[in-house]
C-alpha cells in the first residue's frame, strides 16, 4: 500500500477524512501539467466538501478556481445558493 492513492482510499473508507486531506494535499497540485496531481487536487476539493469543510473550502476558494466551484456546488446542494462563499465561513 505503497501509492498515495491507495492510502487516501483506506482513508476514506474509515471515514478518517484527516488523513485523507493529509495525504491528497501532500500531492495535490492545482493545473499541474502532471495529470496525477492534478487529479489529486480535484480529488482533495471534493473530499473536503464530502467532509462538510466549507470554512477550508472557503480559505482554498480565495485562491483556487476549483475550490470555488466546489463550494458554490456543495452550497447549492444544501439549498444555499445564494449564499456565497462569505456564507460558508
Amino acid at each position: 500500500m505503497s501509492h498515495w492513492s491507495e492510502k487516501v482510499r483506506v482513508a476514506e473508507e474509515r471515514g478518517d477524512h484527516d488523513e485523507a486531506t493529509a495525504v491528497l494535499n501532500a500531492v495535490a497540485e492545482c493545473y499541474s501539467t502532471d495529470h496525477e496531481r492534478h487529479d489529486a487536487h480535484l480529488w482533495h476539493m471534493d473530499l473536503l466538501a464530502r467532509a462538510g469543510r466549507r470554512v477550508e473550502l472557503a480559505a482554498l476558494g480565495r485562491h483556487d478556481v476549483h475550490a470555488r466551484r466546489r463550494l458554490r456546488r456543495l452550497l447549492r446542494e444544501d439549498g444555499r445558493a445564494d449564499s456565497g462563499p462569505e456564507a460558508a465561513g
